[in-house]
């Protein structure tokens, strides 16, 4: 039976629909490396070049976060009418269902929850990510405990022309994110929509509920949700988070700290931090980064400038050049780009280093071939005989 969900998308097989909302649709999808969530974006606008590659941008930058406690983004497909995402899939239910079906969370359970919530929080800020639409279904309670998904995709969607109203959740979605002028929205809002979400977990209500958008908005602007129902020490610390005016709230490193008892800068220890790594130069099949399956990371350094970072990754059609410094640090062919697909042969640059795709699926640099002494004196001395010539010609 005809069911009209795609059978295939790109690369990957899809074993059935997860879902579908107003952003888009996500799939459950069997690729080499394993199961995959792939969300098949409603983005009508986004046949416009430039929306397109603002696009590409914000998926790239989103895929630096850590995967502890994120479901990692691991592939993008820009260049189809309906673009998708690819990233891990984490088995459970959401938060969402797990509240709807098992009742609110409280005690050890819910500063668990909010601690996990909180420090992948942390982790998606630490790499210049702006979630813009945490909510208890993007909150998966998976078998090795919570991950946010969804990081970066709402961005993603303002990049392109076809978002017309507020990307988001408005029953979790901060002041600065409804007022309808123009006010910057950054990791405030998240430690906001925090709140929300922590007090959906212990009350199992939306924050800011109603009948219609408007009046939510109308209450996300002017009310405040009644938290007494929470017990410290999440209480005081979901309130401050519910701040109307962004600059009150706790920093994402301060809610963190104050999670786990410690100062702000102490906290900050306990943040994944993406390693920095000196260059890669061995066979992908031995090296296991970020995602799944076979990938190689690439980083080289350059005097006075930012390294260079991408991800070499073994996908059906080749290998996956996936640039991670905004197309600023990855050539293929003179060009630079932020995704590319290489063959066994082919040559890129990164930063400073030029490199080979071997047909073994290594990486090898390419090293140009040193002029010898003695080519070095021919060449200085035909300079010379042309200098002579010209001279003799210009002065008769």
């Amino acid at each position: 039976m005809d069911t009209g969900e795609p059978r295939r998308i790109g690369p990957y097989e899809v074993l059935g629909c997860l879902g579908a909302g107003g952003q888009g649709t996500v799939y459950l999808a069997q690729g080499e490396a394993g199961r995959v969530a792939i969300k098949v974006i409603h983005a009508q606008g986004a046949a416009d070049p430039k929306a397109r590659k603002r696009f590409e941008d914000e998926v790239a930058i989103a895929s630096r976060v850590p995967r502890a406690y994120t479901a990692m983004i691991i592939d993008a497909a820009i260049d189809r009418d309906q673009p998708y995402i690819v990233s891990e899939y984490v088995e459970g239910p959401s938060l969402q269902e797990l509240v709807d079906r098992q009742g609110p969370l409280s005690g050890a359970p819910l500063e668990r929850l909010a601690t996990y919530m909180a420090t992948a929080l942390a982790a998606i800020h630490g790499a210049g990510v702006i979630h813009r639409d945490l909510k208890p279904a993007n909150v998966i309670i998976g078998p090795d405990g919570p991950r946010v998904v969804d990081f970066g995709v709402a961005r993603a969607l303002e990049a392109t022309a076809a978002i017309t109203t507020t990307v988001g959740t408005p029953g979790y979605l901060a002041p600065e994110q409804v007022a309808g002028v123009d006010l910057e929205v950054g990791p405030a809002a998240d430690v906001h929509a925090w709140a929300g979400t922590v007090y959906f977990a212990a009350t199992g209500r939306v924050p800011f509920a109603g009948s219609n958008v408007a009046v939510i908005i109308n209450r996300v602007l002017t009310e405040t949700p009644d938290v007494r129902v929470i017990a410290e020490p999440l209480r005081s610390l979901v309130a401050d988070c519910l701040a109307k005016d962004p600059a009150r709230r706790p920093t994402t490193m301060e809610l963190l700290g104050r999670l786990v008892g410690y100062p702000s800068e102490i906290a900050q220890a306990t943040v994944p931090h993406i390693p920095t790594l000196p260059v890669t130069l061995g066979t992908l099949k031995e090296i296991t980064t970020l995602g799944s399956g076979p990938a190689a990371d690439i980083v080289v350094h350059g005097e006075g400038i930012a390294p260079a970072h991408a991800t070499l990754r073994k996908v059906s059609a080749g290998y996956r050049l996936h640039d991670h410094s905004n197309g600023l640090g990855t050539l293929v062919d003179g060009r630079p780009v932020l995704y590319a697909t290489l063959r066994p042969g082919d040559r890129f640059t990164i930063g400073t280093v030029a490199l080979r795709l071997t047909a073994t699926g290594e990486l090898e640099r390419v090293r140009l071939s040193r002029m010898s002494a003695t080519r070095w004196w021919l060449l200085l001395l035909l300079a010379a005989a042309v200098a002579l010539i010209v001279i003799v010609v210009v002065t008769g």
